[in-house]
């Protein structure tokens, strides 16, 4: 990207697209931060210290926009869906054919963008089709499928890749993070998914691990769909594929595979003897279904009461 912003051959619309944590979003406010800084060094990079660098750091700078997935207005529910909505869309083309305040590049992050309604991806494509001088429009997402194939069409994507497991868990280390390895497992591989995760979220990590043995250990697994409830909903269900894709390898493999859940090997060893494939595998529909249902609203004590009894079935 940095032998196009000197050539002058800047793409008006880039897709960053790969998992979480594989540095799409700080490449895209790095880049844009290029862009704009006034004093830029040899290699292309922002010189942090400029007037425009200081706004940018501040998040002020007038030339550069944040869009990300917000609740609906006026909505009181404790975990609502977050979504682009059209307005939003809108606003920023308009201020993306307005002049630019520092007459440079106008610049546009969208996080998330698969997050968009339909409407204002529609919205989005007039000014991607017939976009102004000097303009940029960044779209972030992990999920780039979920996009429409015509705002897909008219951007430049470039996919980020995990480094090696070797590389990330040394990357780790200079970061002073304890454990790297079973941090970089549990992020499937996403280093900076692993830098950040907080304790606790290892704790929430380690709730889900005593409920899923719990039948292991004479305990009642429903005693804790209460708790499970609290935690993310998308976090949480994501992590009990990871259990389950355990299960899979385990079985699969005559306990030999790699697996996420490397802590827990003991007990998913004992539950993967005990338990039967295409019970496995429909219990993984099971889960996918509930990810899915994400613009309804679902008891989710409910849901983990019917997700930890059919697991104590498997």
């Amino acid at each position: 990207m940095m032998q196009l912003k000197q050539a002058q051959r800047l793409p008006h619309a880039i897709l960053l697209y790969g998992e979480e944590g594989s540095g799409k979003r700080d490449f895209a406010q790095s880049l844009s931060a290029s862009l704009l800084c006034k004093q830029s060094v040899q290699t292309g990079e922002a010189c942090g210290r400029c007037s425009a660098c200081q706004l940018i750091a501040a998040q002020t700078h007038p030339d550069l926009t944040f869009l990300k997935p917000v609740p609906p207005e006026n909505s009181k529910s404790t975990k609502p869906v977050l979504n682009i909505r059209i307005d939003a869309i809108r606003k920023l083309c308009t201020k993306l054919t307005s002049s630019s305040q520092f007459e440079g590049y106008r610049i546009a992050i969208i996080e998330n963008a698969d997050r968009m309604l339909v409407q204002g991806a529609n919205a989005l494509l007039k000014t991607l089709e017939e976009p102004g001088n000097q303009t940029l429009i960044i779209l972030v997402t992990s999920r780039p499928h979920r996009l429409p194939i015509t705002v897909r069409s008219r951007c430049q994507a470039l996919r980020f890749p995990y480094p090696s497991e070797a590389t990330a868990i040394g990357w780790l280390q200079t970061q002073g993070l304890k454990s790297p390895e079973i941090a970089l497992k549990y992020a499937h591989g996403a280093p900076l998914t692993a830098l950040y995760q907080h304790e606790e979220t290892l704790q929430h990590r380690e709730l889900l691990a005593k409920a899923l043995t719990a039948g292991l250990n004479g305990e009642s697994s429903l005693s804790y769909a209460a708790k499970l409830a609290e935690l993310p909903k998308d976090l949480s269900l994501n992590w009990l594929l990871d259990w389950v894709n355990d299960l899979v390898r385990l079985k699969n493999t005559n306990f030999n595979s790699a697996i996420i859940n490397e802590i827990n090997r003991p007990h998913l060893n004992k539950l993967a003897k005990k338990s039967d494939l295409k019970r496995i595998f429909a219990y993984n529909d099971l889960i996918i279904e509930y990810i899915r249902k994400e613009t309804i609203a679902l008891n989710l004590q409910l849901i983990w009461e019917n997700l930890l009894i059919s697991w104590d079935s498997l």
